[in-house]
């Protein structure tokens, strides 16, 4: 199944009518975590992903975990910041995956709660000042929340769309 945005932001369905009338679709909130070391020159890599898909009851974020590209483009930025950043971040979204399962997101007890998902997700990725930051919230439709998180962070932040002919 292909899902095209047309000029009209109107979603044009490509496919077995049956084949995507059956698929359920999730409304996922995701952004991209930056790494900007120099806010004066506005340069930035894209170092990960969050995503939440609150009718799932799905949250989950993928980090990058190798630095060579980082630590060349930023040179001559030292890796152990970076590292260390990262490993805090790490344990902050990790702090706050497991309140938001708890808090918002447990079907296991009860439906989800999907405005108390949203405005914590919204707090998470709010603009700040720092090196490790988020950019804008987006939204889109996933039948599979894990595997659009996947994609996103392999395109975006692994860069798997690009060929070794670059």
């Amino acid at each position: 199944m292909w899902t095209l945005r047309a000029p009209s932001l109107a979603v044009v369905r490509i496919g077995n009518a049956a084949e995507w009338a059956t698929m359920k679709e999730f409304a996922c909130q995701y952004a991209f975590l930056r790494f900007r070391p120099f806010a004066e020159t506005g340069e930035f890599a894209n170092v990960g992903v969050v995503l939440m898909a609150a009718e799932a009851g799905f949250f989950d974020f993928r980090l990058l975990k190798r630095y060579g590209r980082i630590t060349q483009f930023f040179y001559p930025f030292d890796r152990e910041v970076y590292l260390n950043g990262r490993e805090l971040f790490k344990e902050e979204l990790q702090r706050f995956a497991g309140e938001l399962r708890s808090d918002a997101l447990d079907g296991g007890r009860r439906a989800p709660n999907l405005l108390l998902a949203s405005k914590r997700f919204a707090e998470l990725v709010r603009p700040r000042d720092a090196m490790l930051h988020f950019d804008q919230q987006r939204l889109i439709l996933a039948a599979d929340p894990e595997a659009k998180l996947d994609a996103l962070y392999n395109h975006y932040c692994e860069r798997n769309f690009m060929s070794r002919e670059f």
